[in-house]
């Protein structure tokens, strides 16, 4: 049982706004054996060495449980560098002009962000559609 220094631990006290997430944002990460700090990048690199490990020792259930952290960290990477180009392509493509709000209270120009989920769904359709691109690379034929 933990000490809890006097403090209370409240049920789900890690959860974070992962809307402010950046790649420096440090995580902590409460995985199958252990508790990891570390940001996106880190956890990524971390639980798949970890897996790999459990792999190499024949822990086939440790180490998909290791490889699915290693997933979770990895698609969390691919939001976040999705969400920093578009922020960068507002950004650039909008003028100085474009910047200043407008006066009337009309949201209608105003597009919704997606939700995490539809940007996890597309992240995952780029990835297929990068993989099926280098399969599908001309191959040469003997004639």
């Amino acid at each position: 049982m933990r000490k809890n220094n006097g403090r209370r631990r409240h049920r789900g006290q890690n959860r974070r706004n992962f809307n402010n997430l950046n790649k420096n944002t440090v995580i902590e990460s409460f995985g199958p054996l252990s508790q990891i700090r570390g940001n996106v990048q880190q956890l990524n690199e971390k639980y798949n060495s970890l897996g790999n490990d459990a792999a190499s020792n024949d822990d086939k259930i440790l180490s998909e449980s290791y490889y699915q952290f290693a997933d979770h960290y990895h698609r969390l990477l691919k939001e976040i560098e999705i969400a920093s180009e578009n922020k960068n392509t507002e950004l650039n493509g909008q003028k100085s002009e474009d910047l200043v709000e407008p006066v009337e209270n009309d949201t209608s120009n105003y597009e919704k962000k997606p939700s995490r989920k539809e940007r996890s769904i597309k992240a995952k359709f780029k990835e297929d559609e990068e993989k099926v691109n280098k399969d599908d690379s001309p191959d040469i034929q003997l004639v």
